[in-house]
C-alpha cells in the first residue's frame, strides 16, 4: 500500500483569497535525472502573476539553500499551473539536469520582501508552502521538518511505486483536506489524484465502458486496480437488463499497467488490448440498454449463459439503460439502493461511460459520466478545479420532511436540466448536495463540476436558463415549484461579460470562482482636510486585462438615497492584473479616472457597481437594484445611517464603519473575506493598497453577526438523521462564517463548511448533514458527527470563510462553540477552552440532540441540554412545570472535603446523580436538568436538596421513580473520591430553604436583642439621673434659676 501524507500545516501569510501552492514534485527520475520538475498551482485555477514569490531549494545536509528562483514577472498558465524543471518536460523555467537533489532535502515557496539567496539558512519567514522529501526510508531531515513543516515528516518518494518514474502529487484526501501521495508524473497538467489507499484496498473496479452499435466498431471494458498487479480468480459477466439472465462471461487474468489499468476488447483492433474477448465471440459483445456489467470472484464455469445471476460475490457492477427501466430485482442485486445510469447520446460522436469517482465508490452507476474514450489512460472526468456552487429553491410547505431527500432532489434536477439543455450532464457532475430550510421553502445547494472552463460556463448558463423563471418540477408525481432563490425581493442583474452566472446569491462560495468584476477597496475619508487621496478600486478576479464596456460606477448620498456622481466605465479597461482605480487627481499611483479632491463623500453613503446595456444611470436618480453587480454601504461616523441604501443595495445587512482609529495614517475598506458580491462582511478596515493586493489581517476584521448554535443532532447507530441548527436575528446573513468540526485528537479540524444563506423569519437556520451517503464518495458534509468514543468532539462557528485543512481549534474569530463527548471525564483536553463538555448517551441507536436551553437559575456555564431532535422548531427543553423535588441524605466518613471544596463537590455530585438517573431511565437527561442543587454537611451527614426538571410528564414520572429507588438503595457510590451511602434513617427537611432562613432569622434576633438592650440601658441612665437630682436639691433662695436648673426641673 502506498502512503499518503496529510498536510497539517496551513500556508502562511496569505494576503488574498487564493494562494500559490507546491502541486507536484519529481526529484528523482530514472537515469540521469532528466525529467525533474517542480509544479506550482495557483488556487484560482486561472492565469495569475507570480510577482513577489520565491522558490527555494534546501540541502538537508547543512540546511542551507542550494538554489533560489525569483518568480518576479512570471505568470501561470490558464489553469493556474507553473512548471520549473528539465527541458524534457517543457517548463516555464528550465533548470539543468540533476539540479533537484534527491533528499533528504526540501523545496519551499515564499512570498514577500525577504532576502532569499543561495547559501542562506533555512527560515520560515514569509513561508507560503513547503515539502520536505526523501528517497530512502532511513533518511532524516529534522531541522528542515522543524522549521518548514512542523508536525509533518519528510515525504518518501518511493521508487518501488512504478518500474518507470513516479512523482509526489498534491491531492484532496477522503476528508477534503490536502495530502501528498506518490503518483504517475503529470507535469503541466492536472494531477490524477486517484486515492491509492482506497485503490489498494479494492481488488478491481469497472473504470470505463465503450459500447458499439456494429461489429466493425471498437468496443471495450476497462478495469482499474492496483498498479502492476496480477489479476486472477475474477469473472467479467454481462447481463440482460430485462430478463436478468447472463449472456456472456469470461475469466479475467493478466497484469495491470503502471497506472493500474487492464483493457479488455476485441483481439483485432487498432488499439491494442491487454485481454482479448474469447475467440468466436459474437460482436458487438456489449448490448444496448438496459444492460449490466458485473465483476465477480470465481471462474467463468460458474456463470452459465441463460441462467440466473448469483447474488453473492459481486466486486463491482454497472447498470445502464437508454430509455426503459431495467429489472428492479437486477438493480437490487448488483447496485442495491442505486438507480441505473441513463445513457443518452447527445452528439453524433463516439462517447464512453467513464467512472469518475475512483476509488471509494463501488456498485454505483451514478458515478459515471459520458466522455471521450480514453482506453489505457486515465478517464476524462469533471474536476473540482472547474466548479461553481449552484442552488435553487423548492416551494414546499413541509420543508423539514425534505431535508433528508438530497439525493432524490439531485436526481430530479439532473433529469430536468439535461432534458432542458440536452448537454450530456449526469449526476456525477454534481457533488456535495445539501438542503436547508429558509424563508420560502427548501434551498438546495450543490457543487457543479466540469471538464473545462468553457464547459463550466456553458453548464452555468444552462442552469441559469433552466431556472430563469419559476417552473414546475415533478418529484414522485408531485409537481413542486422551483426557482433560483428562496429569498424575498431578490433582484437578478443583467449578465455581465466574463461572468457566466451570478447564481445563486446566498450559496456556498465555490472552490474556484468564475471570473467577475468586483468592488475591491474603498477609501472615502483621508486624514486632514485635503481629502485628495480618496479612491475606489475595482478588481477583475480573472487577474488579466478586462474591458469595462457596459459597466457603471454610481456614488449615492445616504441622506436622500440619490446618486451624486455617475461614471460610465465604457471605453476603459483594467490593468494587466485586473485592477482599475478611480480616485483623486493628485493621488499616487495615478488613477485611470481622475476626480476632483473631496469628491467621494465620507458617509453614510454608498458605492455601487452596475452592468447594463439598456439602463442609463444619472445624477439625482433614486437608488436602484436594477443591473446591480456589487455594492458597499459605509460610514466614517458611527451614529449615521443609510437605511434606504442598505435596504436596496445590501438588504438585511449592516452598514460598514471605516474606523479611523485603525491606523495613525490612512485606512480603507478592503475586500478580505470572500469574493461574494453585495456582501458587507467581505470587507474589513486595512491600510491603503491602491492598485495592489489588499493587506488583510485578522485582527481588524469586522465583527461577526450575532449567530449562535441552537441545536446539534448527533447520529445514533445507522440512522442518517443529523443536522445543525443555528439561531440569530431574522434576516441575518451567514456569509463569511464557517461551520467547523473538531476532534480532541490534537484538537484539529476534521471538516468545515463555509456558510451561506440567511436566518429565516423564525430566527432559525437548519443545516442538514447527509452523513456520507453521497454517490460521489467525497462529501463536504460530515460522514460521522457522532460523539467520539474517546475524548471530546466539538462544533464551532468561526467568522471566516477560509478554514485551512487540519486547523487547530482556536479562539481567534470564534463566534460560538459546542463541545460534546460520550464519556464524561475530568481530564483536560485540547478543546477545553471552547467551553464545557456535554455528555450525550451513545449506547443506544436513537438520534439525540444537544439543544440550547435558557433554564431559569441554571449555571451560566451550562447552556445545552440533551433532548429530542426538533429541527426548525422550538427546542425541547426541561420545564419547571415538570419539576421533581430532590431530597437526599447521604452518609460520609468525613465532612471536611465537602466543606472546603463545596463548589467542586457539588458539581461532582450533580454529574453522579445525572449518570445514575440516565442509567436507570435512559430518558435523555443531562446536568442542565438539575436546578438549585445545594448541600450541607454536618458531622457525617450530607444533606442534598434541589429539583430535577423534565421535558414532559412521561420523563417526569421516570425521574420520580428513580428518586424513590435511589433513596431505597443501600449500595455505596463514589463522588470525587468520597464514598457515600444513602441514609434511610435520615429525614430531609420539608423546606430545604429553612437552613438559609434560619440564618436570616438568627440575624433578626441579634438585631432585636440589640434594640431591647439599648432601650434598657437608656432607661437605666435616665433613672439614675433622676435619683441623683432628688438626693441633691438646689438652693431655692435664688430668685433666678439657671438654664441647667430649668431643664432638670422640667425634666
Amino acid at each position: 500500500m502506498v502512503a499518503a501524507q496529510n498536510l497539517i500545516k496551513k500556508p502562511r501569510d496569505q494576503k488574498t483569497e487564493h494562494t500559490l501552492l507546491i502541486n507536484e514534485i519529481n526529484a528523482d527520475s530514472p537515469g540521469e535525472d532528466t525529467s525533474e520538475f517542480v509544479e506550482l498551482y495557483h488556487t484560482s485555477g486561472q492565469t495569475a502573476h507570480l510577482d513577489g514569490y520565491y522558490l527555494v531549494f534546501y540541502n538537508g545536509n547543512g540546511n542551507r539553500a542550494y538554489k533560489v528562483l525569483n518568480l518576479q514577472g512570471k505568470v501561470t498558465n490558464s489553469q493556474g499551473l507553473f512548471l520549473v524543471g528539465s527541458s524534457s518536460v517543457n517548463p516555464a523555467i528550465i533548470i539543468p539536469k540533476n539540479t533537484i537533489q534527491n533528499g533528504p532535502d526540501a523545496i519551499a515557496l515564499y512570498y514577500g520582501k525577504g532576502s532569499y539567496k543561495e547559501g542562506m539558512s533555512v527560515t520560515s519567514y514569509g513561508l507560503v508552502d513547503a515539502l520536505v522529501h526523501k528517497t530512502k526510508k532511513t533518511d532524516r531531515a529534522d531541522t528542515l521538518v522543524r522549521i518548514l513543516t512542523p508536525g509533518r515528516d519528510a515525504f518518501l518518494e518511493d521508487s518501488t511505486f512504478r518500474t518507470m518514474d513516479e512523482s509526489i502529487e498534491r491531492c484532496r484526501g477522503e476528508d477534503s483536506q490536502w495530502i501528498f501521495q506518490v503518483a504517475v508524473p503529470t507535469p503541466g497538467t492536472d494531477n490524477h489524484c486517484i486515492l491509492t489507499s482506497q485503490l489498494n484496498a479494492s481488488a478491481v473496479l469497472i473504470s470505463e465502458v465503450l459500447a458499439a452499435s456494429s461489429s466493425e466498431e471498437f468496443e471495450f471494458i476497462e478495469l482499474q486496480g492496483p498498479h502492476s498487479t496480477m489479476l486472477r480468480d475474477i469473472v467479467l459477466v454481462l447481463i440482460d437488463g430485462w430478463t436478468k439472465d447472463i449472456y456472456f462471461a469470461m475469466d479475467v487474468y493478466g497484469k495491470t499497467s503502471l497506472d493500474g489499468l487492464l483493457l479488455i476488447g476485441p483481439a483485432q483492433s487498432k488499439t491494442p488490448v491487454d485481454l482479448p474477448f474469447p475467440e468466436n465471440t459474437t460482436r458487438p459483445v456489449l448490448r444496448g440498454g438496459p444492460n449490466a456489467i458485473a465483476l465477480y470472484r470465481g471462474n467463468s464455469s460458474s456463470f452459465v449463459p441463460g441462467k440466473a445471476l448469483p447474488v453473492t460475490g459481486v466486486l463491482d457492477a454497472f447498470v445502464y439503460t437508454s430509455n426503459e427501466e431495467p429489472n428492479a430485482e437486477l438493480l437490487e442485486t448488483l447496485t442495491p439502493g442505486r438507480p441505473a445510469y441513463e445513457e443518452k447520446r447527445h452528439q453524433l460522436r463516439v462517447v464512453s461511460m467513464s467512472q469518475c469517482n475512483c476509488c471509494s465508490v463501488t456498485r454505483d452507476s451514478l458515478s459515471y459520466v459520458l466522455s471521450r474514450p480514453t482506453p489505457g489512460k486515465f478517464n476524462d472526468c469533471p474536476s473540482k478545479r472547474f466548479s461553481q456552487t449552484v442552488s435553487f429553491c423548492l416551494h414546499v410547505a413541509d420543508c423539514q420532511e425534505w431535508l433528508l431527500k438530497s439525493e432524490e432532489i439531485l436526481m430530479t434536477l439532473v433529469r430536468a436540466l439535461d432534458g432542458s439543455c440536452n448537454c450530456g450532464v449526469s449526476a456525477a457532475y454534481f457533488r456535495e448536495p445539501k438542503a436547508a430550510c429558509q424563508d420560502l421553502g427548501l434551498v438546495f445547494t450543490t457543487l457543479l463540476t466540469a471538464k473545462s472552463e468553457d464547459q463550466l460556463s456553458s453548464l452555468l448558463l444552462a442552469f441559469k436558463t433552466f431556472l430563469e423563471r419559476p417552473r414546475l418540477v415533478s418529484f414522485n408525481k408531485r409537481n413542486i415549484t422551483a426557482e433560483i432563490s428562496c429569498f424575498k425581493d431578490i433582484n437578478m442583474p443583467d449578465l455581465p461579460p466574463g461572468v457566466p452566472s451570478e447564481i445563486p446569491e446566498g450559496t456556498q462560495e465555490p472552490s474556484v470562482q468564475v471570473a467577475k468584476l468586483l468592488i475591491n477597496e474603498v477609501n472615502p475619508d483621508n486624514p486632514g482636510g485635503g481629502e485628495d487621496a480618496e479612491y475606489i478600486e475595482l478588481f477583475y478576479t480573472g487577474r488579466t486585462r478586462f474591458d469595462l464596456r457596459g459597466y457603471w460606477l454610481v456614488l449615492y448620498n445616504g441622506k436622500n438615497s440619490q446618486a451624486y456622481r455617475v461614471l460610465d466605465l465604457s471605453g476603459h479597461h483594467t490593468d494587466e492584473l485586473g485592477y482599475f482605480l478611480v480616485g483623486s487627481s493628485a493621488m499616487s499611483p495615478a488613477p485611470m479616472i481622475r476626480l476632483p479632491p473631496n469628491t467621494i463623500q465620507n458617509g453614510a453613503d454608498a458605492v455601487a457597481l452596475y452592468y447594463s446595456n439598456t439602463t442609463l444611470y444619472a445624477v439625482n436618480t433614486a437608488v436602484t437594484a436594477e443591473g446591480l453587480v456589487d455594492a458597499v454601504v459605509y460610514t466614517s461616523r458611527m451614529p449615521e445611517k443609510a437605511d434606504q441604501l442598505v435596504k436596496v443595495l445590501v438588504p438585511g445587512q449592516s452598514i460598514l464603519y471605516e474606523n479611523d482609529s485603525h491606523s495613525t495614517e490612512d485606512e480603507s475598506l478592503s475586500r478580505c473575506h470572500s469574493l461574494s458580491t453585495k456582501l458587507q462582511s467581505s470587507f474589513q478596515v486595512t491600510v491603503v493598497t491602491p492598485l495592489g493586493e489588499n493587506f488583510c489581517s485578522s485582527s481588524s476584521a469586522l465583527g461577526p453577526p450575532a449567530i449562535g448554535i441552537s441545536e446539534l443532532c448527533l447520529a445514533g447507530g445507522a440512522t442518517p438523521y443529523r443536522f445543525v441548527e443555528l439561531e440569530g436575528k431574522p434576516g441575518t446573513i451567514l456569509g463569511g462564517l464557517s461551520l467547523v468540526f473538531f476532534s480532541d485528537k490534537e484538537g484539529k479540524a476534521c471538516a468545515s463548511i463555509p456558510l451561506r444563506g440567511t436566518i429565516g423569519a423564525t430566527g432559525l437556520f437548519v443545516f442538514a448533514l447527509d452523513g456520507g451517503h453521497g454517490h460521489d464518495g467525497t462529501n463536504l458534509t460530515f460522514k460521522d458527527i457522532s460523539a467520539a468514543s474517546e475524548g471530546s468532539s466539538a462544533i464551532a462557528v468561526y467568522s471566516t470563510s477560509v478554514v485551512p485543512g487540519g486547523m487547530k481549534a482556536t479562539s481567534e474569530n470564534l463566534v460560538d462553540a459546542l463541545v460534546y463527548t460520550c464519556e464524561p471525564s475530568t481530564a483536560g483536553g485540547h478543546l477545553d477552552f471552547l467551553g464545557p463538555s456535554y455528555a450525550v448517551p451513545c449506547k443506544d441507536g436513537r438520534p439525540v440532540s444537544l439543544s440550547r436551553c435558557a433554564c431559569g437559575n441554571a449555571s451560566a456555564e451550562l447552556q445545552f441540554a440533551v433532548s429530542d431532535p426538533t429541527p426548525g422548531l422550538q427546542n425541547s427543553c426541561p420545564q419547571h412545570a415538570f419539576a421533581v423535588d430532590l431530597h437526599l441524605c447521604l452518609l460520609t466518613p468525613n465532612c471536611s472535603t465537602w466543606t472546603l471544596h463545596h463548589r467542586r463537590m457539588l458539581q461532582s455530585l450533580g454529574r453522579v446523580l445525572v449518570s445514575s438517573l440516565e442509567e436507570k431511565c435512559s430518558c435523555g437527561v443531562s446536568e442542565l436538568y438539575l436546578h438549585e442543587l445545594n448541600l450541607t454537611c454536618v458531622g457525617s451527614l450530607v444533606k442534598v436538596w434541589g429539583q430535577v426538571w423534565a421535558r414532559q410528564p412521561e420523563q417526569q414520572q421516570s425521574i420520580e421513580t428513580w428518586h424513590q429507588d435511589f433513596l431505597a438503595s443501600p449500595h455505596p457510590f463514589s463522588v470525587d473520591g468520597s464514598v457515600l451511602k444513602t441514609s434511610p434513617e435520615c429525614i430531609a427537611p420539608k423546606n430545604p430553604l429553612s437552613v438559609s432562613h434560619s440564618g436570616a432569622s438568627f440575624q433578626g434576633w441579634e438585631i432585636a436583642l440589640f434594640v431591647v438592650g439599648s432601650l434598657l440601658l437608656v432607661f437605666f441612665l435616665v433613672s439614675l439621673a433622676f435619683y441623683f437630682i432628688k438626693r441633691h436639691p438646689q438652693n431655692y433662695t435664688n430668685i433666678e434659676m439657671n438654664d441647667r436648673g430649668e431643664i432638670a426641673a422640667d425634666f
